[in-house]
């Protein structure tokens, strides 16, 4: 071997660690992101009108599915959360805005 065929299998090598890398990372944020969604699709946790939305979310038609979906997911969150406390209606202006916050971050991870 000659230098300048070691000089490109040391490129090569190089390549294909950062290829490993990027490939480790963008795993390890899938499964972050899977394993969030998997707390939302619980059939004995969440209501249905979570799955349907992160289903309408997860395998989107042409149409405004994303957007159906979403209000699915806020109008299953809120039902999630009348059911485990006791949400009057003076408490939807509080818990509203979190709702929005965590279906933009769901959002984001299925996007």
């Amino acid at each position: 071997m000659n230098i300048e065929e070691l000089k490109a299998l040391t490129e090569a090598v190089q390549e294909l660690s950062q290829s490993s890398k990027e490939t480790a990372s963008a795993i390890h944020g899938f499964s972050n992101e899977l394993h969030q969604t998997q707390r939302l699709w619980k059939q004995g946790k969440r209501p249905i009108l979570i799955q349907i939305g992160i289903a309408l979310i997860a395998f989107p038609d042409p149409t405004i599915s994303d957007v159906v979906g979403a209000a699915l997911i806020a109008a299953g969150l809120i039902q999630l959360k009348m059911r485990n406390s006791a949400l009057h209606v003076e408490d939807v202006y509080k818990t509203f805005p979190k709702v929005v916050k965590e279906l933009s971050t769901i959002k984001q991870g299925l996007v």
